[in-house]
């Protein structure tokens, strides 16, 4: 029986792709990186993001460094962001069922809490940050055990097919969602248990669980 709700953060809940806008300005500055080219993105948002960094000019053992800048920037604009429209009753909907809810993301519990707090959102009883970009099922499992979880009594919710990669290493079931950072086409490619275009597709499709 289905007992926990795992989710991402950006692209998913939090609608902040105009934030990762001005983290590649700031960046591209600083670390000298080329600029995203106008009319590119559908493509970017279709690439594996270890292509995508290729792609940038980013080398892999950067991460770590670009990551932490990143959260830091993030800090800036986390104000700006909203939730993706049905969000909010979503959320609301689960915590009435009674369902454990977790965030799992890379971003920072910090960003996490300033903005659920401002869209009256601190509904989720457990956020755990994943310190890597690609190390998120270590996460995952640490949430599971924080929890007293088994795998197969939660679901994860996430947009980006590195989500799907992750919680295949766990391994949990996963929805994936149409509206965040990758493009359907690479979240098709992943093969996730679900793929929904709505929040409201989520809602119909928990009680399934």
């Amino acid at each position: 029986m289905l007992k926990a709700v795992f989710f991402d953060f950006d692209g998913t809940l939090a609608d902040t792709g105009h934030i990762l806008y001005k983290v590649h300005d700031r960046l591209s500055i600083k670390h000298n990186l080329p600029p995203i080219p106008n009319g590119e993105m559908d493509e970017i948002r279709s690439m594996p993001i270890r292509e995508r960094f290729r792609k940038a000019g980013v080398p892999l053992f950067k991460l770590p460094q670009l990551l932490r800048e990143t959260l830091h920037i993030y800090s800036e604009f986390i104000g700006s962001a909203a939730p993706f429209p049905g969000i909010v009753e979503l959320v609301r909907n689960l915590k009435t069922e009674g369902l454990i809810l977790s965030i799992v993301s890379s971003n920072s519990t910090k960003n996490i809490n300033s903005f659920l707090a401002s869209h009256q959102l601190d509904l989720f009883d457990h956020i755990r940050s994943s310190p890597s970009l690609f190390g998120k099922h270590r996460t995952i499992n640490k949430a599971l055990r924080d929890l007293s979880i088994r795998n197969d009594e939660a679901i994860y919710v996430g947009d980006e097919l590195r989500d799907i990669t992750a919680t295949g290493k766990v391994p949990i079931r996963i929805i994936a969602v149409s509206w965040g950072y990758d493009h359907v086409s690479l979240l098709q490619k992943g093969k996730p248990d679900y793929l929904v275009y709505t929040p409201e597709e989520i809602m119909r499709l928990i009680p399934e669980l």
